[in-house]
């Protein structure tokens, strides 16, 4: 970014090292704008060509800017969130996916049916929170577009989101434990055997850090919790065994969709080969927490080691405990006090 006071300030280059340079200037009423330009000098340039018309009163933005593209929404929405690390999505993906069925497409013809038919179509490959997670990007995508002026109205307005079924809990019997493991490859094995004895998510086993783990106290710090908040887990024997040694950088990175996608397809593979039908990579965090329950962990411990914000998550474990509410009528036989 320049500094400020120099003859490139407005200007900066995105992504970086990239040689496209982009401005940002407020117009007369206050409105910030930003618009992508390409070189250097000719970004310099416009630059100085808007302030000189905002000055002079010439600065009509409406009537002189060409009608936005959806991918154009796309850019300023990605920089404006990856300054203030406020990006709905963390990975490109859901860009990507959102720009193979609008990219190309003036913004503005873009309709609310067009954006059902594209949340429809991802729900027959996606988990309804994931469809959501979609459709709360598209959603802040076109809203800040309306916030700039770039639209009149967003057609994301009005669009039902899926009714999420956070309640799913699909957990490992011993014999299905036993018999994906055999299956899995050496290196997922590994990764896997972890996740079942922490309870961390994907993103967290992936974001894991050597400096985040303290062996000596037999624990590991998670930074990037979904939650929002880091939060600190003691390791079992289980899983110290397989972190052996330490080392320095990624425990079982790098995180990136490549990444991903290899794991949850070899895992998918794997579950298939051992005739487990309706299990996912994920499952193995339920699989952690309901064993937990079903060991007689109440659910205040079993909260704030899956790292939930409230205890709404963790009671879809309930039922598995199997003193959980025998032990409430039983209260009723033995009478007060």
């Amino acid at each position: 970014m320049a500094r400020k006071g120099s003859k490139d300030r407005g200007l900066f280059e995105y992504p970086k090292a990239s040689g496209i340079f982009w401005i940002r200037y407020w117009d007369a009423n206050g409105k910030e704008h930003t618009e992508k330009i390409g070189p250097k000098a000719l970004a310099r340039k416009r630059y100085m060509q808007h302030k000189a018309e905002i000055l002079e009163g010439r600065y009509f933005p409406h009537s002189r800017r060409r009608a936005p593209v959806f991918d154009d929404l796309v850019e300023d929405y990605r920089i404006a969130t990856a300054r203030r690390g406020t990006a709905i999505m963390k990975t490109d993906a859901g860009y990507r996916r959102a720009l193979e069925t609008f990219g190309g497409r003036r913004a503005e013809t873009i309709t609310a049916r067009e954006i059902e038919e594209w949340r429809d179509r991802l729900a027959t490959s996606f988990a309804p929170a994931t469809v959501a997670h979609y459709l709360s990007m598209m959603r802040a995508i076109f809203n800040r577009a309306v916030r700039d002026g770039k639209l009149s109205a967003s057609p994301t307005r009005g669009v039902e989101f899926p009714e999420e079924n956070n309640a799913r809990v699909r957990y490992l019997s011993e014999k299905e434990d036993g018999d994906l493991m055999e299956a899995l490859p050496d290196w997922l094995r590994r990764l896997a055997v972890f996740g079942m004895h922490t309870g961390l998510r994907l993103g967290e086993l992936l974001a894991l850090q050597w400096n985040d783990v303290d062996l000596v106290s037999r624990s590991l710090h998670v930074r990037e919790a979904k939650s929002g908040q880091g939060r600190r887990l003691p390791l079992n024997q289980t899983a110290l065994l397989i972190l052996g040694e330490p080392k320095s950088g990624s425990v079982f990175g790098p995180d990136s969709n490549a990444v991903r996608m290899r794991i949850n397809r070899q895992f998918r593979k794997a579950a298939e080969e051992a005739c487990i039908p309706n299990i996912r990579f994920h499952d193995l965090r339920h699989t952690f927490a309901s064993r937990l329950v079903m060991g007689g962990i109440d659910i205040y411990r079993a909260q704030i080691l899956l790292g939930h914000k409230t205890a709404r998550m963790t009671q879809r474990y309930a039922h598995l405990s199997p003193d959980f509410l025998r032990e409430a009528v039983e209260t009723l036989v033995r009478g007060p006090g």
